[in-house]
C-alpha cells in the first residue's frame, strides 16, 4: 500500500510529541504541518502552513492529526471530516459536550473515521492489565483508583489555565484520560461527582486540583485525583477486584498484581513500547483497513460528558 500522507495541525507541545512519533510509524509520513507559528511548522520538515484551510486546499492528504488547543478542535475537525478526511484529535475532544457532539455527528453523518487520542489505552502496562482483567483471573472489578499529578510550573501563563481555550483545568487536561481508563478497564460510567478548587492565586477560570468519584453501571466505584500544584505525586492506576489487585505505577514503571491467598506480589513483564508511537501505529493500521478503531469520537464525547457532570455538581 502507498505511504499514508498525514497533515498535522498544531506543532508545539503535544504536537511536537506526535511529530516525533510519526517518524517511527512505518508507511506513514507527515507531508504538511500547520501552526500559527510558521517557524514551528517549518521545523517539522514537512510543507509548512499557518492557515489550515490553505493546507486542506493545497494538499492531498490521507488523514489529519489535530494537536491544537481545545478551542480549535471543533472547527478544524469538522472542516476535515466534511472533506472525508479521517481525523485523530487530541484530548479533550472538545471544550463542552455540545462541541464534542458536533464532531461526532460530522463524522457519523459522513461515515468518516474520528478517533480521540487516548494514548493511555496503548500504554503496554494498561494493555497488560486489561488482558489480565478480561482473563477473569482477578474476578469482577470492584474499585478503581487513579491519580495523575505533578507541579505544572508556569501553568498560570499557559492556555491550560484559560477556560475559554481549554474548557477546564486539571479535569479536562488530565482526568479526561482517567475517565477513559475507567471505561476501558472497568466499564461504562453511570454517575460522577467531585470537588474542584484552584489553589494558585493567579488561576481563576479553571481548577488546578480536583477529585472525582465515579460509579460504573455494574456498581464498581472509582476515585480519580489530579493536581497541577503538588511538588510530588503518585501517578498510579489501581484495580481492586473480587479475587485480586493490580497496580500500574507510572513513576517506577512497575506493574504488579496479587491474588487472594497469596503473600507476595507478582511483577508483570508487559512488552516494551511508547504509547504515543503505538497509538499512531494503530491509527495508521485503521486507515489501511488492517484494524478496527480501539476508540472513536464517542469515547471522547463520553469523557467530556462525565467531566461536565462533575463540574455541574461542583458548581464550577
Amino acid at each position: 500500500m502507498s505511504e499514508l500522507k498525514i497533515g498535522i495541525v498544531g506543532c508545539g507541545g503535544i504536537g511536537a510529541v506526535h511529530v516525533k512519533s510519526w517518524a517511527q510509524v512505518e508507511g506513514a509520513r507527515i507531508v504538511a504541518a500547520c501552526d500559527a507559528d510558521a517557524e514551528r511548522a517549518e521545523a517539522t520538515g514537512a510543507k509548512a502552513y499557518t492557515d489550515f484551510g490553505a493546507m486542506l486546499e493545497g494538499e492531498e492528504l490521507d488523514a489529519v492529526d489535530i494537536c491544537t488547543p481545545p478551542h480549535l478542535h471543533a472547527s478544524i475537525a469538522v472542516a476535515a471530516l466534511e472533506r472525508g478526511l479521517p481525523v485523530l484529535c487530541e484530548k479533550p475532544l472538545a471544550r463542552t459536550p455540545e462541541e464534542a457532539r458536533e464532531l461526532v455527528q460530522a463524522a457519523e453523518q459522513r461515515g468518516t473515521l474520528l478517533m480521540t487520542a487516548f494514548c493511555h489505552r496503548f500504554h503496554p502496562p494498561v494493555e497488560w492489565v486489561r488482558d489480565l482483567l478480561q482473563s477473569g483471573k482477578l474476578g469482577r472489578p470492584l474499585m478503581f483508583r487513579n491519580r495523575f499529578g505533578t507541579r505544572f510550573k508556569g501553568v498560570e501563563e499557559r492556555w491550560f489555565s484559560n477556560g475559554e481555550i481549554s474548557g477546564g483545568g486539571t479535569l479536562m487536561d488530565t482526568s479526561v484520560h482517567s475517565v477513559d481508563l475507567f471505561r476501558y478497564l472497568v466499564g461504562e460510567i453511570r454517575s460522577a461527582s467531585g470537588a474542584v478548587h484552584s489553589f494558585h492565586p493567579s488561576i481563576r477560570s479553571v481548577e488546578d486540583s480536583a477529585a472525582m468519584v465515579v460509579q460504573g453501571e455494574d456498581g464498581a466505584i472509582g476515585v480519580i485525583e489530579a493536581s497541577w500544584m503538588t511538588p510530588w505525586s503518585a501517578n498510579v492506576v489501581e484495580i481492586y477486584a473480587e479475587r485480586g489487585v493490580a497496580v500500574i505505577d507510572y513513576n517506577t514503571g512497575e506493574t504488579r498484581y496479587i491474588l487472594e491467598g497469596e503473600a507476595d506480589w507478582t511483577k508483570a513483564q508487559p512488552e516494551a513500547g511508547d504509547r504515543f508511537v503505538r497509538e499512531l501505529q494503530h491509527f495508521a493500521a485503521v486507515l489501511r483497513g488492517e484494524a478496527e478503531p480501539r476508540m472513536t469520537g464517542r469515547d471522547g464525547l463520553r469523557a467530556v460528558e462525565v467531566i461536565h457532570q462533575v463540574y455541574a455538581g461542583a458548581g464550577a
